[in-house]
């Protein structure tokens, strides 16, 4: 069994060791180290990241006790220089005492349970047992977590047996069997754990709060420590000081602004909309007087599907028609009918729709169909077409 590293110093960036085994997996290479500093997938957190021998680690995982690094090629001699990705680490480092502290926060003062830990390269979340979160409460929590952050607070590990572990007023309960690791953020949390975790309080950084998501009966909170937090105000920051540029108002009365444009954008969306509506009964009563049949057919260069929706009510209400109406732009396709002709549009459509490429369907009063090309989709319609001549 190797000597972990992560647990003793997991500051350690660099490292020689040797190889005790190589394992040939499918063409990739599962090697065991004498020490290892790579802290293998589990618990939520994501696997380390760096190279043995040059060579980068691809994946680290452990089983049955032993931690296998998966690598692309197979290291040419036993001695090997290992290099851990220590800025990634050191990331995760971050979150996962950040969201100790978040966690140990919420069931102090709350009494709520964490479930879930959701550890990706960018994306941090957990699953929280409570029904509701207020906007109030999160604030509250957010106040409380970065409180201790700046009380800088030492953070501490024990190894103990399963009977030692039932001495500390554990968050969690923790495994019945083996060793067991408790780490310790002074006094204000003891939680089982396998993870990496940052020496003092102060080196998890800002928590931020990001996001809340109902998940049945548990609140999932997105959230983000350290650089990640950093990183992410950076981004949104740029993208206010974007917009103060576009809209000449300052930070302070950029939502007000934003809000008095929405309003006027809506208001000129609905004139837009009534416009159009009003134009789309006019062309479509110039059809209906201009129809030598009651098969109307036309391809549409400018028209979006919805308009043909609006086009074809207006067209029914106009007369008795059978309509077969595109729309380039959408490749998009409307085939309908006025009660007094007994086609089947749905039934057709789905007879004869996957020879030319498309999908869609309907009932027997209305139908549309997609196309990959509008090639396709003309031929369908000329397809239609003559079905309905002959």
């Amino acid at each position: 069994m190797a000597r972990l590293l992560y647990y003793e110093s997991p500051r350690t960036a660099e490292w020689q060791t040797e190889v005790v085994n190589v394992l040939n997996k499918e063409g990739k290479y599962h090697v065991v180290l004498a020490e290892t500093n790579f802290y293998p997938e589990g618990g939520g957190q994501p696997a380390d990241r760096g190279t043995i021998a040059g060579i980068p680690v691809e994946h680290v995982y452990e089983q049955v006790g032993e931690v296998y690094h998966v690598l692309p090629s197979a290291p040419a001699d036993k001695i090997v220089a290992c290099k851990l990705d220590f800025a990634r680490r050191f990331d995760l480092m971050q979150q996962h005492t950040g969201q100790h502290l978040l966690s140990a926060v919420m069931f102090n003062k709350y009494g709520w349970e964490t479930g879930s830990l959701h550890m990706g390269e960018d994306e941090l979340s957990i699953d929280v047992q409570t029904p509701d979160v207020t906007p109030e409460a999160l604030k509250e929590i957010e106040a409380a977590a970065n409180d201790v952050v700046t009380r800088d607070l030492e953070i501490k590990t024990h190894i103990v047996t399963p009977e030692e572990a039932k001495k500390f007023p554990n968050r969690k309960i923790p495994p019945t069997a083996g060793t067991i690791r408790i780490v310790e953020i002074s006094t204000h949390d003891f939680s089982p754990c396998c993870g990496t975790h940052v020496a003092r309080t102060g080196e998890i950084g800002m928590i931020k709060i990001t996001g809340t998501q109902k998940m049945k009966n548990e609140m999932r909170l997105f959230f983000k420590c350290g650089g990640r937090a950093l990183r992410d105000y950076q981004a949104k920051q740029e993208i206010i000081t974007k917009l103060s540029q576009m809209f000449k108002a300052d930070q302070g009365k950029l939502l007000a602004r934003i809000e008095a444009h929405d309003a006027e954008a809506k208001a000129h969306w609905k004139e837009l909309t009534d416009l159009k509506e009003k134009l789309l009964k006019v062309e479509a009563g110039d059809l209906a007087r201009s129809a030598t049949s009651p098969v109307i057919r036309k391809t549409y260069e400018d028209k979006s599907f919805n308009d043909l929706m609006s086009l074809s009510k207006y067209l029914l209400q106009a007369g008795d028609f059978i309509m077969i109406l595109a729309s380039v732009p959408e490749k998009r396709l409307l085939f309908a009918r006025s009660e007094k002709y007994s086609i089947d549009c749905g039934k057709l459509m789905k007879e004869h729709l996957a020879a030319f490429n498309g999908k869609g369907g309907g009932k027997p009063a209305f139908a549309n169909a997609g196309f990959n090309t509008v090639e396709d989709m003309q031929k369908f319609e000329a397809f239609l077409a003559d079905k309905l001549s002959s």
